[in-house]
C-alpha cells in the first residue's frame, strides 16, 4: 500500500481538553487582570511617597530624577523638616531598578532619515529611570 493510498486517522479534540482550556483561559484574564490592579495601584502608592518625601508631584518627574540627585533632595527634605517618618516606622530606600534612554520612535527614525540622525535624538534623550521601594521590614 502506498502512502497516498493509506487513509489518515483524524487527531480528536475532546470536550474536556476545550473545557479545561476554556478554563485556563478565565485564570489567566483574571490573573492579568489582578496584576493589572496591582500595579495601578503600587504606582500610586509609589508616587505618594515620592511626593511626601521628594516633592515631586507626577510619576514624571520622579523617572527623570537620577539616583544621585534623589538622594540629595530626600536629605535636604528631611534636614529641614519637609517630612519626617513616624517613629517605629521601617527604614526605607528608592533603589534604581532600570536606566536608560527610551525614545520609542527611534526605530522609525532610522528608517526614515539614517542611523546617525537617529542616534543624535537617542543622545539628546533624557535619562528615565525607574525606582522600587525597598522597605526594611522587621522579620
Amino acid at each position: 500500500m502506498t502512502a497516498s493510498a493509506a487513509k489518515l486517522v483524524p487527531v480528536v479534540v475532546t470536550k474536556d481538553e476545550l473545557l479545561e482550556l476554556a478554563d485556563w483561559e478565565r485564570k489567566y484574564a483574571a490573573a492579568k487582570k489582578k496584576v493589572s490592579e496591582a500595579e495601578k495601584e503600587l504606582k500610586f502608592r509609589r508616587i505618594s511617597l515620592a511626593e511626601k518625601v521628594l516633592g515631586v508631584k507626577t510619576e514624571d518627574e520622579l523617572k527623570r530624577m537620577p539616583p544621585e540627585k534623589l538622594l540629595k533632595v530626600m536629605a535636604h527634605r528631611l534636614s529641614v523638616g519637609d517630612w519626617k517618618a513616624e517613629r517605629g516606622a521601617p527604614d526605607f530606600a528608592f533603589t534604581k531598578t532600570s536606566e536608560g534612554r527610551y525614545p520609542s520612535w527611534s526605530q522609525l527614525y532610522a528608517e526614515e532619515l539614517g542611523d546617525p540622525a537617529a542616534q543624535q535624538v537617542r543622545a539628546e534623550t533624557p535619562v528615565m529611570y525607574s525606582y522600587a521601594i525597598d522597605v526594611q521590614v522587621p522579620a
